[in-house]
């Protein structure tokens, strides 16, 4: 059975209310992401979920633009039409000389646009630990000494692999609960 079910802030019990607005506070929002709102109906998980979404993709050391290529290329690499749109939309927001077409392109390994060298590397690497971990743990190749070598510190390394598990939750989430569009988000194919 299909589950689309969200709750809105006004359906919503005082827990998740709770949530809702420290999320709309945090992101600066008048709305709740629908991601989110399919989640209000536990709000032990609609919190664990903002929790990760703050301190994995909001806050850290990370720049906001490689998360967002990383969490982009881990969906459109799975289908997820929800979550390639919301983090292109976010990518192409962060950097305007970016096209939709080289987002599709660095997702398929070609690096067309203008982007620091290590970030095609931070992005294969870690997209490919969020679809096949496995694939990277090949003992021939190391891929931590490979992120260190680009610059990354572990404790870089730690979050973009954080980045990377939330990613794959997400894709997930929406994927199972059929997450419908929402403005201003378009479908990929648009």
């Amino acid at each position: 059975m299909k589950r689309s079910t969200q709750v809105e802030y006004e359906d919503a019990s005082p827990e998740v209310r709770a949530v809702y607005d420290e999320i709309m506070d945090t992101m600066g929002s008048p709305a709740v992401l629908n991601f989110l709102k399919a989640l209000g109906h536990n709000p032990h998980a609609l919190r664990a979920v903002w929790s990760m979404l703050k301190e994995t993709v909001i806050e850290g050391e990370i720049p906001a633009l490689l998360k967002q290529l990383i969490l982009f290329k881990v969906s459109i690499n799975a289908g997820n039409e929800y979550c390639t749109s919301l983090h292109g939309h976010a990518a192409l927001n962060l950097d305007p000389t970016l096209t939709y077409d080289d987002l599709v392109a660095l997702s398929g390994g070609a690096c067309t646009a203008n982007l620091p060298p290590s970030f095609p590397v931070a992005i294969d690497i870690v997209s490919r630990a969020s679809l096949d971990p496995k694939s990277v743990g090949d003992p021939d190749w190391d891929f931590e000494d490979q992120l260190r070598d680009e610059g990354f510190s572990d404790s870089e390394i730690d979050e973009l692999l954080a980045v990377g598990f939330f990613s794959y939750m997400m894709n997930m989430i929406t994927d199972t609960y059929e997450v419908p569009w929402e403005s201003p988000f378009p479908p990929p194919s648009d």
